[in-house]
């Protein structure tokens, strides 16, 4: 950065900026299938992650040369840290309680379904011993046949919860960074 000389800090500014808004463009890409399904996180759910990162960039950016490297350097890791577990849950969640109607399987038919089988959907299970995604195909995709509705409302906001999470921790790692850069340019000339 030393070669930049009096534009050291616009480099550093901006770097920090076309981090976070390359961070938060991926609130607005296609769902991949760790990502939860488009029902369970609607664009303005993913729009309030976006918002999350960018309120946490401003606080950055007014703060962070007053809290000091190290404090700025912790809050990075931990930031990071929580969108790495942020990012490990929404996995197990959103590929482990997913489920298609009509197959064959696409984005466009999944669905999240829920962490407990209603009765009716116990007691098939125990006589016929059939899979969750088979009791929801018998069921013809009407999840409150199979899963009970607490236990789906669960499970999406578990899934609403870590994508949020994750795109508002991943941008925020990745704003802190760059605040870091930017002050520990402004304490070395």
């Amino acid at each position: 950065m030393k070669d930049y000389g009096v534009f050291a800090n616009l480099v550093a500014v901006a770097g920090s900026l076309a981090s976070a808004a390359a961070a938060i463009i991926l609130a607005f890409k296609k769902r991949s299938k760790w990502q939860p399904p488009k029902e369970v996180v609607p664009e303005g759910t993913a729009r309030f992650a976006a918002l999350f990162a960018m309120i946490v960039i401003a606080l950055l950016y007014v703060f962070g040369s007053r809290i000091g490297q190290i404090a700025l350097a912790i809050v990075t890791v931990i930031f990071f840290a929580s969108a790495l577990v942020s990012l490990m849950i929404a996995i197990v969640i959103n590929t482990g309680y997913s489920f298609y109607y009509p197959l064959p399987e696409s984005e466009n038919t999944r669905t999240l379904g829920g962490l407990s089988l209603t009765e009716e959907a116990k007691q098939i299970v125990r006589k016929n011993g059939l899979t969750q995604q088979q009791l929801f195909e018998d069921a013809q995709g009407k999840k409150d046949q199979v899963w009970t509705r607490l236990s789906q409302a669960a499970v999406n906001v578990l899934s609403a919860l870590t994508f949020i999470f994750l795109i508002g921790f991943g941008t925020s790692s990745l704003s802190a960074a760059a605040m870091l850069v930017v002050v520990y340019m402004a304490t070395t000339h």
